[in-house]
């Protein structure tokens, strides 16, 4: 069993690095226990939305985090941005807004990193904590 402790800001450029956000995700930054960033939608009316995520609770393999969106008009269409987004979330993640859950062993097998298992993730002293386990 391993405990990593990385900063937002740590696993944020790792995310970016090993190509694990979505390229309709710009302007990436962490600020507390929230990550901030922009979606890009395509979309005429509203090009840009700026949201952030923060982490809610981690269940077996399942990372749920909390979707906040900060446009009031778009946070009242809920059903517009179910559709919106769910082209551009990979199989390892559900949407059911404001909750977003990761299969973190999933998506480990996905990337092709084999031989351990996310087994906890929580924040701790501000900094992201990941706990591993062998298979």
């Amino acid at each position: 069993m391993a405990k990593i402790i990385l900063s937002l800001e740590e696993l944020i450029g790792i995310l970016i690095a090993n190509e694990l956000v979505p390229g309709e995700i710009v302007r990436v930054k962490a600020k507390g226990e929230k990550i901030h960033f922009v979606i890009k939608t395509g979309a005429f009316v509203l090009p840009f939305v700026p949201a952030s995520l923060s982490l809610s609770s981690f269940d077996g393999s399942n990372a749920v985090f909390e979707l906040t969106i900060v446009s009031a008009r778009l946070s009242k269409a809920k059903n517009w941005f179910d559709e919106l987004l769910k082209p551009i979330l990979p199989e390892c993640m559900k949407l059911d807004y404001p909750k977003i859950t990761i299969d973190v062993n999933k998506l480990l097998a996905e990337k092709a990193i084999s031989g351990v298992r996310v087994k906890d993730m929580f924040f701790e002293d501000e900094k992201f904590a990941i706990v591993t386990c062998n298979i």
